[in-house]
């Protein structure tokens, strides 16, 4: 059985690891990126498993012009910046708790709407944020030259 912890240092080598192997759709994740998560402790989550981390989900709090947030009918707006679980420990709920959780911590942290950016392949994940209430605001596409 799994359980959810907070991020610790030693975890950088698995969680990039699973970033880069699951999660890295434009660009390739290194420890720079999870620097970010400094702002927000509480919103870096690890998933465990026999003393192995086999799912991560970070976010921290976008700078969000108040224009958007008023149209958003917000005050605060979190980011879901990644989500990953191993491919071996998938369909046992490990992405849905590791959501919810960060959900709560942004909600605990004053957040009022969240954001994420899911690439059309990730049909997976899609499923997942569809089922915890997520909703399309835009799509981001691309076209070939």
């Amino acid at each position: 059985m799994f359980k959810l912890r907070l991020f610790k240092t030693e975890d950088t080598a698995r969680v990039l690891q699973l970033a880069n192997a699951y999660a890295a759709f434009d660009m390739s994740f290194d420890e720079a990126d999870l620097s970010i998560t400094r702002s927000f402790p509480n919103g870096f989550w690890i998933a465990e498993e026999d003393d192995r981390v086999v799912g991560v989900a970070y976010g921290y709090f976008r700078d969000v012009p108040p224009e958007v947030l008023e149209r958003w009918e917000a005050s605060k707006a979190g980011y879901v910046a990644l989500m990953a679980v191993d491919e071996s420990y998938r369909r046992r709920g490990i992405g849905g708790a590791l959501l919810k959780r960060l959900l709560e911590e942004f909600r605990k942290a004053g957040a009022d709407v969240v954001t994420v950016h899911c690439p059309a392949e990730a049909i997976e994940a899609k499923k997942l944020y569809d089922k915890l209430g997520f909703e399309v605001g835009a799509y981001h596409m691309k076209r070939r030259l």
